[in-house]
Order: structure tokens, then C-alpha cells, then sequence
């Protein structure tokens, strides 16, 4: 009996130590095995005729390195960090920047009306897409590589190509049914709960701040979020790693929904907006938005498995990374808006404000709803009544209630002449924005 310990580069979560495990345990001779993606080491108890080198195949095809004990840290740093990936993250950074400063610049939301009231569906389903090339590529890739390997293809039937793809099919049927169904139980149970603005943007900060370490964790600058202790206990990811060796229509489609479970930072967040949405068919929809955005690059994942191996999404990752922080960083911002904060991330603004207009013992400001808010920006004085007067133009699904969370203030916009009435007594920044958070500007309350 024999005991071999292997130091492995590349494991980033529980899914990374059942693959391993699986392929060590198709070696005869291999009795146990012990991967821990933690520590970076692999043990295994096999008897004596069980080579070194059939050990490192299995690593190798299974994707990662063996590496020399004092070398662990030094491949890592090199393989993240290393001087050619900061300058790779510091020019996607600036080319993020610049994309997002023009979209802004050129408000092109205003190119987009339809989306209206079902925002909240489309930037799930992009959501979902992004998912797609980093956690969700991490967390399910495993689970859909498998069935490349595990089930049976028939070469000479007559639809081979068919053959190949029905398991891939089947998961994600069942991927996104059982998302829609399992996001509309959570809309129903947000629904027996009542949110104020401030609560919302709480949650809106929460989700914010795990899209912002999920960001950080793709591009290579903190450690996968499994590492922290955050993860399906080992057991019962290995009965649903487990359920891919049954060659059953079924059972790729129970996996599919089970998938609802892994612990993947962008399925937690849709959660927390299927939650928030208080609605069984909002819910729904956006769960089942999030899983269909992730099928085209799962599924050819998968499929392109049965011809080939993964291939090197490295820079393709380090684009999504960046673009996920950016998102984390403009949600946070909104979720501060909507919590009442005097202080925002909105670094961007002048901070010239257009004055109020003094008519008797009131200040008159005008501002256009025309998908987004024009003007944005006022000065207004303590103390002085305060007669917004909004012109709603075109009213999106997202613009169409306007608040001010700090005053308690929130109100449905119609199409034509609306007004809101309020007094400041605090000078300083008093944000507003839709109920979303999407679209906000704000007031400089002077003495």
C-alpha cells in the first residue's frame, strides 16, 4: 500500500475536487482518494503498482498542473497577477471606462424604449450571459463537461449529432424550467413582505457587493468565494455530481433544477431580485431570464465537450471581471440612493446644478421625463418649499415612480403634468432617483 501526495495549481472549488476524484477513482488500484482544493494538495492510497505518472495524467486531463510544494504560491501570483495580466486588466479598465463614459454621454437608453417595464427580465438575461463565461462556467462547466464523457453516443445511429446534444438539451430544459418555477416560489414569499425604498436599496448593496467580489475573483485578485467556506456541503454536491452516471433523460434535467443550489454569486443575486419583485410571475421571469442567458455558451460548452477540450478563456475572463465590477459599482451606487445616503459614487456630476425659480414662497424647478431625467442636476434652499413640477414625455417601466428616499418621499409619474411637493430643512446632497435606482440626479440644498 502506497500513499502519493500531489501539490495541484488551478482547483478553485468543490467541483474541481470531485472531477479529480472521479478520475482517480477509474485507475485500478486507487483505494482512496483526498483533493482539497483549499490547500492545493491532493492524497491518494493506492497499492504499489499505481505509477506517479498516472496519477499527474489525471490531473493533466482533468485541466490542471501538478506543481513543487514551494512553487504553489509562485505559479498562482504568476498565473493571476503577473506584470503582462495587470497591464492586460489596466487597458480593458480603461477601454470599460471610455464605453461606459459614451453610453452616458449620448444617453442611450433613450435607443432602447422597448425594454420598458421588463428592464428588470433584460438585465437578468444579460446577467446571465456574463454568468455564463465565469462563476456559472466554473460552478455548472464541470457538471456539462461531464455529460461529454458519461453518456453514450452512437456513432453509427442516424443522428449522431443528435445523440450528442439531447443530454445538453434535457439539463438545460430542466435548468430553466426549474429556475422560472423555483424564482416565482421566491416572488411569492417576497410578496407576503413589504419593502420600503430603504430596505431596497440595502438588498440592492448587498447583491452589489457580491457582484463586486465575484468581479474581483474572475480577474484573479481575491480567492474563489468557496474558498471562504461558502459552498454546498461536499455530500451533497457529490449526489448531484453523482446523478450524471445515470444515463436517463430525467436525470440530466434533475440536475439541471439542482443547479438552482450551487452556491454561484450571480444566481444568489437573481434570487435576491426574484425576492425583491414580490411577484410569482415577475420572479419567475427573472430566473427563467438568467438561466436562458446562460444556455448558448453552457450549452456549446458542453456540446463542443463530446469533440473536443475546454478551450482558454483567460482574457476573454479578465473582460468579464472588469465589466462585473463596473456593474457592481453602479449598483452600489444605487443602492445607496435608494437607502436615503447623503453620500453616492456619483463622481461623474458637475455639481452645477440648475437654480430654483422663486415664485412667491416657493421654489419652482422643471425637470423632463424623456426615458431618463432632464435636467438632473438643481440647487435648492433650506427651508424654502420646494414645487418640483415633472413633465412626463416618455415614461419606461423603470422612470415611470420617482423618490426621494431620504425624505420618504416616492410617487407614480405619469405622461403629462406632474408635481411633487417638499420642504429641505438639511442643506448638503439630497439624491433622487426612479424607484429602481437606475436613473437618479439630485439636489444641492443651500443656506
Amino acid at each position: 500500500m502506497a500513499k502519493i501526495k500531489l501539490n495541484v495549481a488551478g482547483m478553485h472549488c468543490i467541483s474541481c475536487e470531485l472531477l479529480l476524484e472521479k478520475g482517480f477513482e477509474k485507475i485500478d488500484g486507487v483505494h482512496s482518494c483526498d483533493v482539497s482544493h483549499k490547500k492545493g494538495v491532493v492524497e491518494v492510497e493506492c497499492s504499489d503498482d499505481v505509477s506517479l505518472s498516472d496519477l499527474e495524467s489525471v490531473v493533466k486531463a482533468c485541466g490542471y498542473q501538478v506543481v513543487i510544494e514551494h512553487e504553489k504560491h509562485k505559479h498562482k501570483v504568476k498565473g493571476e497577477n503577473g506584470g503582462r495580466n495587470l497591464i492586460q486588466i489596466f487597458f480593458i479598465v480603461l477601454g470599460v471606462s471610455i464605453v461606459a463614459f459614451l453610453l452616458g454621454k449620448f444617453e442611450i437608453s433613450k435607443l432602447f424604449p422597448e425594454f420598458g417595464s421588463n428592464v428588470g427580465v433584460f438585465v437578468a438575461l444579460l446577467l446571465g450571459i456574463v454568468a455564463s463565461f465565469s462563476t456559472c462556467l466554473v460552478m455548472v462547466g464541470g457538471i456539462v463537461l461531464g455529460f461529454g464523457n458519461v453518456y453514450t453516443v452512437h456513432e453509427d445511429s442516424k443522428h449522431p449529432l443528435m445523440s450528442r446534444a439531447l443530454p445538453h438539451l434535457y439539463f438545460h430544459a430542466g435548468r430553466i424550467g426549474g429556475f422560472a418555477l423555483l424564482g416565482g416560489v421566491l416572488g411569492l414569499i417576497g410578496g407576503k413582505i413589504n419593502y420600503s425604498l430603504t430596505f431596497t436599496g440595502y438588498l440592492t448593496i448587498v447583491v452589489a457587493l457580491m457582484m463586486l467580489y465575484i468581479g474581483l475573483q474572475i480577474i484573479g485578485f481575491v480567492p474563489n468565494i468557496t474558498k471562504l467556506g461558502f459552498h454546498l456541503p461536499k455530500k451533497l454536491s457529490k449526489k448531484i455530481h453523482a446523478l450524471e452516471e445515470k444515463n436517463h433523460p430525467l436525470a440530466p434535467m434533475v440536475i439541471g433544477v439542482l443547479t438552482f443550489l450551487l452556491p454561484c454569486g450571480f444566481t444568489q443575486s437573481m434570487q435576491i431580485a426574484a425576492i425583491a419583485s414580490q411577484s410569482f410571475f415577475t420572479g419567475a421571469l427573472i430566473m427563467g431570464a438568467f438561466a436562458l442567458g446562460t444556455f448558448p455558451a453552457l450549452f456549446s460548452l458542453g456540446f463542443g465537450s463530446s469533440y473536443a477540450k475546454k478551450g482558454n478563456f483567460g482574457f476573454l475572463n479578465k473582460i468579464i471581471g472588469v465589466i462585473v465590477v463596473f456593474f457592481a459599482i453602479y449598483s452600489f451606487n444605487s443602492g445607496l440612493v435608494l437607502s436615503g445616503s447623503s453620500f453616492t459614487l456619483d463622481f461623474w456630476r458637475s455639481g452645477n446644478g440648475i437654480e430654483a425659480t422663486q415664485n412667491d414662497d416657493v421654489q419652482v424647478i422643471k425637470m423632463d421625463v424623456d426615458w431618463v431625467f432632464t435636467p438632473d442636476e438643481f440647487v435648492v434652499k433650506k427651508g424654502v418649499p420646494v414645487r418640483w413640477e415633472i413633465n412626463g414625455i416618455n415614461i419606461s417601466g423603470c422612470s415611470n415612480e420617482i423618490a426621494i428616499p431620504k425624505l420618504g418621499i416616492s410617487q407614480r409619474i405619469n405622461e403629462g403634468p406632474n408635481v411633487i411637493e417638499f420642504t429641505p430643512e438639511e442643506t448638503g446632497s439630497l439624491p433622487f432617483s426612479c424607484w429602481m435606482g437606475m436613473i437618479g440626479g439630485r439636489f444641492t440644498v443651500v443656506e
